[in-house]
């Protein structure tokens, strides 16, 4: 449920869900393995592009999938995320008459996911190039984490019914 100040920001649009960068992986954590989904504004490329922004429309986003600072415990929020075919996850939005397909292809990623892996959504409120390698990744959570500028909250694949998947260590399903 949204904050009264949560309600005042925007609902994600499909211009910003067509602009979004999305990163995945897995990752070992003391949990068990968790798979990532790292949401981020790719650089400005327009005039209204502002970090001001930027950073409240990727506020909605974070508001709309009920993430929380990552500096918190991450909220459960609840299964977003659903498979279409064997290489296409898609990531459900509250309040948006849009869905947000996750490029992943078929992989371990994928795979994963598919199983009921438990998976961590993030959304960073600052730009990050769509070609950042991975030191660059890795730099930008820490600082976004660091600075209350990272949304966070855990998920896993809804499935259709009759169709569960097993669980993770560490898992929810």
């Amino acid at each position: 449920m949204l904050t009264a100040a949560e309600r005042t920001l925007p609902i994600p649009d499909a211009g910003l869900l067509a602009s979004v960068g999305v990163l995945t992986w897995l990752d070992a954590t003391p949990h068990g393995y968790v798979a990532f989904l790292l949401i981020a504004h790719p650089l400005a490329r327009r005039g209204d592009e502002t970090p001001v922004a930027i950073e409240t429309r990727m506020r909605g986003l974070g508001a709309s999938l009920g993430l929380a600072p990552a500096s918190d415990l991450l909220p459960d929020i609840g299964r977003r995320l659903r498979m279409q075919g064997q290489a296409t996850v898609i990531l459900d939005i509250d309040q948006c008459d849009y869905l947000l397909r996750v490029p992943v292809g078929a992989g371990e990623w994928t795979r994963f996911v598919d199983e009921g892996g438990p998976v961590a959504v993030a959304v960073g409120l600052d730009e990050l190039s769509r070609g950042a390698d991975r030191d660059r990744v890795e730099d930008y959570l820490a600082v976004t984490a660091a600075g209350d500028r990272l949304l966070m909250g855990k998920t896993c694949v809804r499935h259709p019914s009759g169709r569960w998947p097993r669980n993770h260590a560490g898992g929810t399903t």
